[in-house]
């Protein structure tokens, strides 16, 4: 089916103006001949399909640029935090999971045995005594002794040698970021 170029650009959606720039521009809607001269008119059967083969490349190309710098963008994000959480590591303000869990469970395994040494070691100290605030007194001594050691928080331990090793990664990436 043969149609001028304003028809053209109404089926398509564009304008008159569009259709002669993608025509000179891209080559695109060549027009019919008749007896070895073109005419005024184009085959819609043929611009139709040129447009759409048009368009998707257009949208592959916008959408490859547009997905490499989001990704770029999503890196870049992606870096920072973790810096972020180096910077954390290194101000003691974050810990390793397995480095808190050993910890934890050192200090309790060590609050365990001090609660299950009181007796012996309070025993001693209250076999003569008959007045029993002072014996409550040596006891709430102990607890609170034993109770005491809970409270006891270092940074230090958790971490024990790691936090070198961060530092090392640090300077590290440093030199290759510098290169």
């Amino acid at each position: 089916m043969d149609v001028n170029q304003k028809e053209l650009a109404a089926i398509l959606g564009i304008s008159d103006r569009r259709v002669r720039q993608l025509k000179n521009e891209f080559g695109l809607f060549s027009r019919n001949t008749a007896d070895g001269k073109k005419t005024k008119n184009y085959c819609l059967e043929k611009c139709v399909p040129e447009y759409i083969n048009y368009k998707l490349e257009a949208e592959v190309q916008q959408g490859t640029n547009y997905n490499k710098e989001k990704e770029q963008a999503e890196h870049e994000q992606i870096k920072k935090k973790i810096s972020i959480l180096k910077l954390r590591r290194l101000k003691r303000e974050l810990h390793e999971a397995d480095d808190v869990e050993e910890f934890l469970t050192d200090m309790l395994v060590s609050f365990k045995n001090r609660l299950l040494a009181i007796p012996h070691k309070v025993a001693p100290l209250v076999v003569g005594e008959d007045d029993i605030n002072i014996i409550l007194d040596i006891l709430e001594k102990e607890v609170f002794q034993t109770l005491e050691a809970l409270s006891e928080y270092d940074p230090l331990k958790i971490d024990k040698d790691k936090t070198s090793q961060l530092l090392e990664g640090v300077e590290d990436e440093d030199e290759d970021e510098n290169e």
